[in-house]
C-alpha cells in the first residue's frame, strides 16, 4: 500500500503509549475511508509510516495486535471483527470506530489524564501512610529535607530492586511477558507475591499442557493402529500395497493432530470415505492379473483350435485342448507353434488310435 494515512492531529502527548493509540485510531479511520477489506500487514505499515512523521519509532505486529486489543476491550472506541475462513484461507478483519476520530482521541486522552491522576493520588496516599505510622504528621516534612534519610532511602530501593530481581531470575519464567511484573509501580512485597501467583499459574499451565501432548500421543498410535489394520484389510483384497503404504501415510499425515475424526468412526465419515476414494484408486493385483491371465488362456486357445481342427473333430479337439492348457503351471505365448502344437499332436493321435481299437473290438464282438 503506497497512500498512508495523515498526520494525526491531536493534543501534545506526553506519554508515548498513548500518542500510539491515537496514531492507531487515526490509520484505522484512513483504512475504513480508503479499503474495503485489508490486512494486519497493510494495518502496521500505514501505522508505522504514521509513527515515523510524528517521531516516534516503528512497532512489530505483535505489539499493535495487543494495541487493537486494547482499543476495544479497555478504551473500547473499536469493535473488531474477527473471522477464520478455513484451511490456507486465512482469517478476515475489520476494525470499525464506535465514535467519529476526534471524539475517540478525546476518550483516550480522557483514560490516560484519570489514569495519571489516579496514580498521582495513590502515591501521595501512600506516601501519607507510611509517614503518619513511622514518624508521625509532625516530622514527615523534616524527614523529606533530611539528606541522609534521603540516601538510607536510596540505598534500600536498591536492596530492595536486587533481590526482587535475584527472585524473578530464581522464578525461571518461560515467558517473556512476566517481565513486566518488574515494572510494575507497586512495593517489594507485592511484586513478589505477583511473580508465586505468575509461576503456580505458569507450573500448572505446563502440567495441563503435557498432559494433552500425552492424550495426543496416545490418540496419534490408536490412529497408527486403524490405518494399519484398514491397509491390511486392503491389501488382503489384492490391492496394491505400495500405493496403499504412500497413501495412508498421507492419511496419517493430514489427520495426526485431529484424529479423532478417524478414531470416533461411529461419529464420523471421514474413514469410510478415505477407504472408498482408495478402493476406487488403487489398482487391484489379483483381479487384473487373473483377468489377463484368462485372456491369455483364451487367445491361445483359440489358436491352437485353428491349428489342429484339420487333425481331427471340432467337438472332440476342444476338450483335449481346454483339459491339456487347464494341466499347464505357466501359460506362454512363445510355446503356442511350437511345444504345445506337438504335444497336442501327439495326444490327438493317440487319442485317434485308443478310438480305432476300441472299434475293432466292438466288431469282433
Amino acid at each position: 500500500m503506497k497512500d498512508v494515512s495523515p498526520n494525526v492531529k491531536s493534543p501534545t502527548c506526553h506519554n508515548k503509549h498513548q500518542h500510539k493509540l491515537i496514531s492507531l485510531t487515526s490509520t484505522l479511520d484512513f483504512l475504513n475511508k480508503k479499503d474495503k477489506k485489508y490486512t494486519q500487514q497493510n494495518i502496521l505499515y500505514c501505522f508505522n509510516e504514521n509513527l515515523k512523521r510524528n517521531g516516534l519509532s516503528p512497532t512489530t505486529l505483535r505489539t499493535m495486535q495487543n494495541y487493537l486489543y486494547k482499543l476495544e476491550k479497555v478504551l473500547k472506541v473499536t469493535t473488531n471483527y474477527y473471522q477464520h475462513m478455513g484451511v490456507n484461507c486465512g482469517t478476515e478483519i475489520y476494525y470499525k470506530l464506535k465514535y467519529p476520530k476526534k471524539e475517540c482521541y478525546q476518550k483516550i486522552n480522557k483514560y490516560f489524564k484519570e489514569r495519571k491522576n489516579s496514580r498521582f493520588k495513590s502515591r501521595v496516599n501512600n506516601h501519607f501512610k507510611d509517614n503518619i505510622s513511622k514518624n508521625g504528621n509532625v516530622n514527615s516534612v523534616g524527614c523529606l529535607k533530611n539528606k541522609n534519610n534521603i540516601k538510607e532511602e536510596r540505598k534500600i530501593n536498591q536492596i530492595e530492586k536486587y533481590q526482587i530481581r535475584n527472585y524473578f531470575n530464581k522464578c525461571n519464567f518461560k515467558t517473556e511477558k512476566a517481565l513486566s511484573i518488574l515494572n510494575l509501580n507497586t512495593d517489594k512485597d507485592t511484586k513478589i507475591e505477583a511473580m508465586k501467583i505468575l509461576k503456580q499459574n505458569e507450573i500448572a499451565l505446563i502440567k495441563r499442557f503435557n498432559i494433552k501432548k500425552f492424550c495426543i500421543k496416545e490418540k496419534q498410535n490408536k490412529l497408527k493402529n486403524i490405518l494399519n489394520n484398514t491397509q491390511k484389510e486392503l491389501e488382503k483384497n489384492g490391492y496394491n500395497s505400495e500405493q496403499l503404504k504412500i497413501n495412508f501415510q498421507k492419511v496419517y499425515e493430514s489427520y495426526k493432530f485431529k484424529p479423532h475424526f478417524i478414531i470416533e468412526n461411529h461419529k464420523y465419515n471421514d474413514l469410510s470415505n478415505i477407504k472408498r476414494k482408495l478402493e476406487k484408486s488403487i489398482e487391484r493385483k489379483k483381479e487384473n492379473s487373473q483377468k489377463d491371465y484368462q485372456n491369455l488362456k483364451g487367445n491361445i486357445f483359440n489358436i491352437l483350435i485353428e491349428q489342429l481342427k484339420k487333425e481331427t473333430n471340432i467337438r472332440i479337439l476342444k476338450p483335449i485342448i481346454k483339459e491339456y492348457l487347464n494341466n499347464q503351471k505357466k501359460i506362454e505365448y512363445n510355446k503356442v507353434f511350437g511345444i504345445y502344437y506337438l504335444e497336442l499332436l501327439e495326444i490327438i493321435k493317440n487319442e485317434k488310435n485308443s478310438l480305432t481299437v476300441e472299434e475293432s473290438n466292438i466288431k469282433a464282438v
